[in-house]
């Protein structure tokens, strides 16, 4: 892996996840400026994340099947059109259509700027490559909403879709002057077939991938279940932050500010990690994330929660290099852009499902107890998953009795 194509490769990330941020924001004081309905911004939310889940098999199917950079490129190019457009838009409507463009754009770019990170890197340096990759995208998707914020509350939204729109861009050049390697075919694999597969079993050759590795299947379950808890608390942080603490929007502010810090440090520190001890960190990680959630709802002091939040942030971002990087290790590069498509749709559909379910239990138990539920939930789940690993690696490892005669 070249110096350079690191480095672009981490700035292209950075564009992409500050124009997916900026975007979010813009679109969400769109609608509500518009309609100021809080129906119109769940709409928001959706548009953006349903089409990442839904259109997983068809999105990691274009990403294996055509040219993964030009697929790439196109999407993000798509993107940047799809700005200039809401720079121009107005309306719910308009602007909602726009949204769910913007979704499937990312359906096609977020599991394939994962699914390439071997043909980035080659194999011994995905784990380091991840670990940049994944802090490069924390930052730029904590910087987008900053911008956000402040092109609307100087300029304007068309300015902001503006800049949107420009970021867009830039990640499509760069991703069209990445170089990739070749992709490589398994023997035996699909590429190797006589006969290519049928539509549907090609669609569903992710879940036959997970299927072949339940090592990995377990690790994706696991992962999906702490994200949806971790996401719960989502919901309630502001009301926790703001009234649970009487700490104000400051208050907020340094709460999601500790979880992000905290998310930088863990990617850069999971890039450290050598290969053995991927699915290790990935498990201890889920269990960690839960455990700063639930300790940030048992904090009586707004420090002590942006403590616990930043410890929560530390290993959520080292277990997401960790799983990413198990994923590139294992799975053919055949069928790494549906491995990944149904990666990232498990995540975004399991945010989706646990924001509804918290919006129910925060009219019910509270901020502080739906915090302290979630982060024992994610707690819960990681400890299975952990229990889960054991039991089959140790039934992997035992030799099979021997017959009675």
């Amino acid at each position: 892996m070249s110096r350079f194509t690191l480095r672009l490769a981490i700035a292209l990330q950075a564009a992409i996840s500050a124009g997916d941020g900026l975007a979010m924001i813009a679109l969400a004081n769109r609608v509500y400026q518009s309609s100021h309905a809080s129906w119109a911004v769940a709409a928001v939310f959706l548009a953006l994340t349903v089409p990442i889940t839904t259109l997983a098999p068809v999105a990691g199917l274009l990403l294996d099947r055509l040219p993964t950079k030009s697929v790439l490129v196109a999407a993000a190019a798509v993107a940047a059109a799809v700005a200039l457009g809401l720079a121009v838009a107005s309306g719910v409507p308009a602007t909602l259509s726009l949204a769910l463009c913007f979704g499937v754009c990312a359906a096609i770019l977020q599991p394939g700027l994962g699914a390439i990170v071997p043909r980035l890197a080659g194999d011994t340096a995905i784990t380091r490559a991840n670990s940049y990759l994944q802090a490069a995208t924390w930052a730029g998707f904590s910087a987008g909403p900053l911008l956000a914020g402040l092109l609307i509350s100087t300029v304007g939204s068309g300015a902001a879709f503006g800049a949107d729109a420009a970021l867009y861009a830039l990640g499509a050049a760069g991703l069209w002057a990445l170089r990739l390697a070749p992709r490589r075919s398994v023997p035996g694999g699909e590429h190797d077939a006589g006969a290519r597969p049928r539509l549907s079993a090609e669609l569903r050759a992710g879940f036959g991938f997970l299927r072949s590795d339940p090592e990995a299947a377990m690790l994706v379950g696991t992962v999906g279940a702490v994200i949806a808890c971790a996401n719960m608390a989502v919901v309630a942080e502001v009301v926790f932050a703001e009234h649970v603490l009487q700490a104000g929007p400051g208050g907020y502010s340094l709460l999601v500010a500790g979880w992000t810090a905290g998310m930088v440090a863990g990617t850069l520190a999971g890039g450290r990690l050598p290969v053995r001890w991927l699915v290790p960190a990935a498990l201890i990680g889920t269990v960690a994330t839960g455990a700063g959630v639930a300790l940030a709802g048992a904090a009586v002091a707004l420090w002590q929660a942006v403590v616990a939040y930043g410890f929560g942030g530390l290993a959520s971002g080292a277990e997401t290099v960790a799983t990413r990087s198990v994923l590139n290790h294992r799975a053919p590069q055949d069928v790494a852009g549906r491995v990944f498509a149904l990666y990232s749709g498990v995540l975004f559909g399991a945010t989706s499902l646990a924001m509804a379910v918290a919006g129910a239990l925060l009219t019910v138990l509270g901020a502080r107890t739906v915090l302290i539920v979630a982060g024992s939930g994610g707690m819960l789940a990681g400890a299975a998953g952990c229990v889960g690993m054991a039991l089959r690696q140790r039934t992997r490892h035992d030799p099979a009795p021997a017959g009675d005669g």
